[in-house]
């Protein structure tokens, strides 16, 4: 699949004879490694959507024919002129967004029924293949100030019952803080149980598994490895309310490195406008540092300490072999502070759900190390991605689970009581030691 990207933020230009927007944008793979090369060319649009309380107005900005992505295209520097009724609106601060997109709908990924139709087509010859391809249209909001942050928006289609998810990605040619193929491709597959029932990845039993775990639990705690975005937490939590009990329960950890503390929880609000103050039962959607480094150590924050996790979950996170053995012994320090949630000589099973696209061969060794670590492959499902101009890619999902007794309030849990205590008594003395210091320094002025 590939992207419109946004290398900067749009320009609002006045000019005497009227008003322009000019645009930087280019169209790579989620890697930004490889530029789109189609075997003609790509015939794009340019819309533009002002939105108020009363409603929205919506304008073709690009000429039908006139924007194209050729062949060999690097980036796209085009300059639109913009209706009179839209300069107002950009002038007077209404919320105006563009959009680029391709312009023919089998060409334009940005629903999840269209999605996964894409990936269950059957290609007889590459040729054919690199004519099915499809991509990710991109928004971006138009304004006369720039903004502190620039940013534009990924919009993903669920169904006409769930809606429309939102997620801000950060403008330049950084591949951070971006969608990427797998999170993309496995909220798809999420979303897919409920918006198409009958596709072939809704009926895989990787999927099928998938719903039985959210539908057969009325409490399911959900723990998101390395979730940059946000994508797949998020996406989860705008479908779990069709893929849950009646009456369930859910919450949704996200956690990742600082860097991407920001634009994850900006996604959360965005998830909390959009769909969970709608739902009877909002899904509880939380923010915490993770580092792997500390994770194999056993060393977690408040959050992920404060109850076992039913499913942990993670998307684009084994393209860096190096970090493969903090990530699966960090999945393993998660499974063994679950068993220490329960009562002794309990069975407690942690589940794993993995989505990667598998980018070089050294990548293997993951699956190595689970096995080594004692975690047993449940599924494996393959959906594979037409790609314009390319050959064909994809995306494997996989299920995993480990099983274990529980040994009761471990030590586990007691070192972290302790060292919790620990913390909170050397906050106490620091606090009284400021306070003295405070009244010496306040009866030496007197």
């Amino acid at each position: 699949m590939h992207y419109i990207r946004f290398l900067r933020a749009p320009k609002f230009v006045q000019e005497r004879h009227g008003a322009f927007v000019q645009l930087l944008f280019t169209i790579t793979t989620d890697l930004g490694d490889s530029f789109l090369y189609p075997e003609r060319f790509l015939d794009l649009q340019v819309v533009a959507v002002a939105a108020s309380p009363e409603g929205s107005s919506t304008w073709l900005l690009s000429d039908p024919g006139h924007l194209h992505w050729e062949p060999g295209m690097r980036v796209a520097k085009p300059s639109l002129e913009l209706p009179i009724a839209l300069e107002r609106a950009v002038e007077t601060g209404m919320r105006v967004h563009v959009c680029v997109r391709a312009s023919e709908p089998q060409h334009t990924a940005e629903s999840v029924p269209r999605i996964l139709a894409l990936s269950a087509e059957k290609m007889r010859y590459r040729r054919e293949a690199a004519e099915k391809g499809a991509v990710m249209p991109a928004w971006v909001p138009v304004t006369l100030q720039p903004s502190e942050t620039d940013v534009s928006i990924r919009r993903l289609v669920l169904s006409d019952a769930l809606g429309t998810i939102e997620v801000e990605e950060e403008i330049g040619e950084s591949i951070a803080r971006h969608v990427w193929d797998g999170g993309v491709i496995a909220t798809c597959a999420l979303a897919g149980i409920e918006a198409a029932p009958d596709s072939e990845s809704s009926q895989n039993p990787c999927m099928r598994t998938m719903k039985n775990i959210f539908s057969h639990e009325n409490t399911i705690r959900v723990l998101e490895l390395g979730c940059g975005v946000g994508i797949l937490g998020i996406g989860l939590g705008a479908v779990y309310p069709q893929l849950g009990s009646l009456d369930g329960d859910c919450t949704i950890l996200m956690t990742d490195l600082p860097e991407a503390e920001q634009r994850a929880r900006a996604n959360m609000k965005r998830l909390e406008k959009s769909h969970l103050r709608f739902q009877e039962s909002p899904v509880r959607m939380l923010y915490e540092n993770l580092d792997w480094e500390e994770g194999r150590q056993g060393r977690f924050g408040p959050e992920v300490r404060s109850g076992p996790w039913d499913l942990v979950m993670l998307s684009d996170c084994t393209y860096n072999v190096d970090m493969l053995p903090a990530l699966v012994e960090t999945l393993s320090a998660i499974h063994m502070a679950n068993l220490t949630y329960f009562p002794k000589g309990e069975p407690f099973t942690t589940k794993v759900f993995l989505a990667t696209k598998p980018r070089h061969d050294s990548e293997d060794v993951l699956y190595e190390l689970m096995d080594k670590q004692g975690w047993y492959s449940v599924h494996k499902q393959i959906i594979r991605k037409p790609v314009l101009g390319e050959a064909p890619q994809i995306v494997e999902l996989h299920l995993f689970d480990k099983s274990g007794l529980s040994e009761g309030q471990s030590a586990t849990r007691t070192e972290v009581k302790k060292e919790e205590k620990k913390e909170f008594e050397d906050e106490e003395d620091l606090a009284s030691d400021t306070e003295s210091s405070v009244s010496s320094d306040e009866e030496s002025e007197y």
